[in-house]
């Protein structure tokens, strides 16, 4: 009886552990199978929306003398075979109604929508129908500027499904009204940050940008949900879209067929282009099976002609893909319209530049806050002739100075401007004008009698302008913290706010059009330095001429490359010299009628390349160069009499390949008023040697020279007088300068020359 009790003691706590184990695996896979909460829906808000028929129209009633704009919002509900990033069209059609009902404004806007991406801050978006969670799509929104249809009543809203992907369309409308509060200084910072916040995010503004000024606007508006009518049961509680704040436009509205705003946009008479930095192949795509454009590759530096690249199909639909490009300057055209998404092999999307510029005209002008004794450069743009007045104005508001100028309305062959509804429009060429002003000057105002894009930049005098310059990649690690500095810096406008309220502040985007061809009616010639830099030397060096460049006569200074069966010049002849290398240290020169047949025979034997000045291409040029010592500056003095247009230093460096910091200021006496030129009074250029221009000194011990790229200081038609030019480096170096003239100089020299 005892072990009968003993082993059915034992059976019942086995089948109770057996229970328990059962229990505690269902519970953690209960556990595992949960989902989570999601941590942000206590930042979620929930907004009553109605389904848009394409039928029975929507009809919105509101107060035209309290309603400034009406904002209709909507997303898009998908069924499950769109996938993320597949865009999706749809429409509205939007008609504004006056108290008789009858219309003022029929009108349709289209969207282009995506499904949400549920990562990072853009949240879930989500219709909850009959219990059930629908696929929604980004929000769109357009608004309709109801201070311009002061009779309007009411909006009838009615959707136009585009594609068959889509479930249907939901809105809700917002109208801009008045707000009560008048004190907003006081009132803003009492509302709760996420409210302020929504607030600024719904009126499209910054929250770090905003200004007194908006912050006022901001606080005597506000975004009123209004219902529509004929609708039962519309009290905005039992809502059903969720959403996430602020609210996320991710895509784009247009009211025509859209453009996307990442392509580039070529027809007839309106090309674009590419910048390439470093040698690469470019992929780019085509729509809908279109026609492929025309490219054509620049070379910047203009040593090379112009080529037209070639390229083929790849395995990707409607994808292409070029031949390999160097450095340089890619023009895309087309004779139809047409949209190219372009990125390199590697798949980095390339992006283009944008200038945000003020439309003024008759009816509006632009003013700006200017800093005492800063100068201005302004950037104009008209489609047709103009007349442009720019008054400068001190802190009391009265009119120190005023400026008129003309400006002839040229169409532009590469920038363009995007509308809202991203289509793309023509512009005007930009025309700059560079303004000096005076220490009591506090704001300047711009008008014009026509349509006019105007865009300010400012910079002080004392601002430092420094750049890079190389002929071939530079590698971050070797710039030795130098970093480029622009010379200008773009301005806001004191009534930004209120020109961007009626979209007079657009964005122009910006193609570099390809390197002009420079007929050459100028001449250069060497400066002597001898009393200014005693140590000189002579150097041999490759000086390669743009390609469009009529060939000139070569002078005795000119060399090319010795070839033994050319016949050998007589004694009595100019051009009878040879400079042999015969190690990468050791150069010399001599005429060939001081050594014997035998000698020149054995001199051929030995060295490793030699120069003739007698015969054939003679790219190489002799030159002289005068030794500067590091952080030792020399002045250059001028003539008010006699100026040059330019002066061109030509670096070289012995020993070492590394960077060289050049710095260049000059004193002049300036023009006042507006010009059309500006010249830098204080730059700096980094140096990176030249991989192109080869050179060495005609030395028999220390012939190994690096060479860098020339530099131009151009002395523009803004300086009246020039009285110095102030050089220094940051390494010793061997210097070459060369000044442009309008007129040939008499006096010939042997390194007369220019790079």
């Amino acid at each position: 009886m005892y072990l009968i009790k003993r082993f059915f003691a034992i059976l019942v706590l086995i089948i109770v552990l057996l229970t328990a184990l059962f229990a505690w695996n269902s519970f953690l896979i209960w556990l595992d199978s949960a989902e989570p909460v999601n941590p942000q829906t206590s930042k979620e808000t929930r907004s009553k929306v109605q389904w848009l028929s394409s039928t029975k129209p929507l009809t919105y009633t509101f107060s035209n003398q309290r309603t400034h704009s009406l904002r209709i919002l909507s997303n898009a509900v998908f069924d499950q075979s769109v996938t993320l990033e597949q865009p999706v069209n749809y429409a509205i059609k939007y008609t504004l109604y006056n108290d008789k009902k009858e219309v003022i404004v029929d009108k349709v806007y289209h969207h282009a929508s995506k499904l949400v991406n549920n990562s990072q801050d853009q949240q879930i978006k989500q219709i909850i129908e009959n219990k059930q969670s629908l696929n929604v799509a980004s929000g769109q929104s357009f608004y309709l500027p109801i201070k311009h249809y002061p009779q309007a009543k009411s909006l009838a809203l009615t959707l136009i499904p585009e594609e068959k992907t889509i479930q249907g369309v939901v809105v809700r409308v917002h109208a801009k009204t008045p707000d009560q509060n008048v004190d907003p200084l006081n009132s803003w910072l009492k509302r709760p940050v996420d409210r302020r916040k929504r607030a600024t995010d719904y009126l499209t503004m910054g929250e770090n940008t905003l200004t007194n000024t908006e912050i006022t606007n901001a606080m005597a508006f506000w975004w009123q949900k209004i219902a529509p009518q004929g609708i039962p049961g519309i009290d905005f509680k039992s809502d059903i879209l969720y959403e996430s704040l602020p609210y996320n436009v991710l895509t784009y509205d247009f009211s025509q067929q859209q453009h996307s705003l990442a392509a580039y946009y070529t027809k007839h008479g309106l090309c674009a282009s590419i910048t390439l930095d470093n040698s690469d192949r470019l992929n780019f795509t085509v729509s809908n099976d279109q026609e492929t454009p025309s490219l054509i590759w620049y070379d910047k530096l203009q040593f090379e002609a112009p080529k037209v690249i070639n390229y083929t199909l790849t395995d990707k639909e409607n994808t292409y893909q070029t031949q390999p490009l160097e450095p340089g300057l890619i023009t895309i055209c087309s004779e139809q319209e047409l949209l190219t998404q372009w990125r390199t092999e590697s798949g980095t999307a390339i992006l283009t530049s944008y200038a945000g510029s003020y439309l003024i005209n008759a009816q509006e002008h632009v003013e700006f806050d200017v800093v005492p004794l800063s100068h201005l450069n302004l950037e104009l743009r008209a489609l047709e002739t103009s007349q442009l007045d720019i008054s400068l104005y001190d802190e009391n508001q009265i009119q120190i100075d005023r400026y008129s100028i003309t400006i002839k309305g040229e169409i532009s062959d590469f920038d363009r401007l995007i509308a809202d509804n991203t289509q793309r429009q023509v512009v005007g060429m930009l025309t700059p004008y560079y303004l000096r002003t005076g220490k009591e000057t506090k704001y300047v105002k711009i008008t014009a009698n026509n349509d006019v894009y105007v865009r300010l930049k400012s910079r002080l005098a004392s601002f430092h302008y420094q750049r890079r310059i190389a002929h071939q990649p530079i590698l971050t690690e070797s710039t030795n913290g130098f970093y480029d500095i622009a010379a200008w810096y773009e301005q806001k406008a004191r009534n930004h706010y209120d020109l961007s309220q009626r979209d007079l502040f657009v964005n122009i985007r910006t193609f570099a059009p390809p390197p002009d061809v420079e007929q050459t009616t100028t001449y250069y010639q060497s400066k002597e330095l001898f009393n200014l830099l005693p140590l000189s030397n002579v150097a041999l060096g490759l000086s390669p001429n743009r390609y469009y460049e009529e060939q000139q006569p070569a002078e005795e200074f000119n060399f090319g490359l010795y070839d033994k069966n050319q016949a050998i010049p007589s004694a009595s002849s100019n051009d009878n010299r040879l400079i042999s290398r015969l190690n990468s240290n050791s150069a010399k020169e001599l005429k060939t009628d001081d050594i014997s047949f035998a000698d020149q025979q054995q001199l051929v034997n030995e060295a490793s390349v030699i120069y003739q000045n007698w015969y054939g291409h003679r790219p190489w040029v002799k030159q002289r160069l005068y030794q500067l010592v590091k952080n030792k500056p020399v002045k250059l003095s001028y003539d008010k009499k006699k100026r040059p247009i330019s002066i061109v230093f030509k670096v070289f460096r012995a020993q070492s390949n590394e960077p060289v910091t050049l710095n260049i200021s000059h004193s002049a006496k300036y023009k006042l008023g507006l010009t059309s030129e500006y010249s830098i009074a204080k730059q700096s250029f980094q140096l990176h040697n030249s991989e192109l221009l080869k050179s060495f000194l005609i030395h028999p011990k220390k012939s190994q020279i690096t060479s860098y790229p020339s530099v131009t200081l151009n002395l523009a038609n803004d300086i009246e007088t020039l009285q110095y030019v102030t050089l220094s480096s940051s390494e010793t170096i061997w210097l070459s300068i060369l000044e442009e003239y309008p007129m040939q100089e008499q006096k010939v020299r042997w390194w007369n020359n220019e790079l």
